[in-house]
């Protein structure tokens, strides 16, 4: 049985089972953070802090929700893919419950998401769609173009976010096939976020001023 085979069958179990099957199996890193088995539980900690000493220890799994919150400059992080976790902390956590629960904070929607792609149970929604559905001060990002879409993901979405787009930008188009990384959980994109519907509606709204319609 492959890797992909053992991960599958766990996935239709559960999160719980999924998670345990994958450090089993070596996984240890999700986005930003790494994490491993000990003889007394686990640990999480920033990728880049394998060899740095006197980091902040922490035990309660809760505590990945405030390190999460903030950069390192302690600036708000309204997006929890985006690639500034901050550094200096290690989690020390006794179990396979807490770990589960540190992640969801750290990465939400990371483990559902990777289940529900293992499970071929992934919906990703076309841009064009999301956009077609939007209402209010954000109907008129109904109007991009799909030049203007990719150039908001070029600029915006895969400089500052973690995620493997799965979505495409036309409704007929295929949806993008995510990249997987050995003994890495994927962090995916399945659908547009505010971000970037907030971005189109800028870009629309700064083209029409250019050239506004003719009477």
């Amino acid at each position: 049985m492959t890797d992909h085979d053992t991960l599958h069958a766990a996935a239709t179990r559960s999160l719980r089972d999924l998670l345990s099957t994958a450090v089993a199996l070596g996984f240890n890193k999700i986005g930003q953070a790494t994490f491993r088995k000990s003889d007394t539980g686990f640990s999480i900690h920033h990728v880049e802090d394998a060899s740095r000493e006197r980091l902040e220890t922490l035990t309660d799994p809760h505590d990945a929700a405030t390190i999460a919150l903030t950069d390192d400059s302690n600036a708000y992080r309204p997006l929890k893919t985006a690639p500034n976790l901050r550094h200096g902390w290690i989690l020390i956590l006794p179990d396979i419950a807490s770990l589960h629960l540190a992640l969801d904070l750290l990465y939400p929607a990371a483990l559902g998401n990777w289940r529900a792609l293992l499970l071929n149970k992934t919906v990703a929604t076309p841009l064009r769609d999301t956009v077609n559905r939007q209402t209010g001060m954000y109907r008129v990002t109904g109007l991009i173009t799909d030049e203007e879409a990719q150039g908001i993901v070029d600029t915006l979405c895969r400089p500052g976010c973690m995620r493997q787009i799965q979505w495409p930008i036309p409704s007929d188009a295929p949806h993008h096939a995510p990249r997987l990384d050995p003994h890495e959980i994927p962090l995916l994109c399945t659908d547009a976020c505010s971000l970037l519907i907030a971005e189109a509606r800028k870009v629309v709204k700064a083209r029409m001023a250019k050239n506004p319609p003719q009477a």
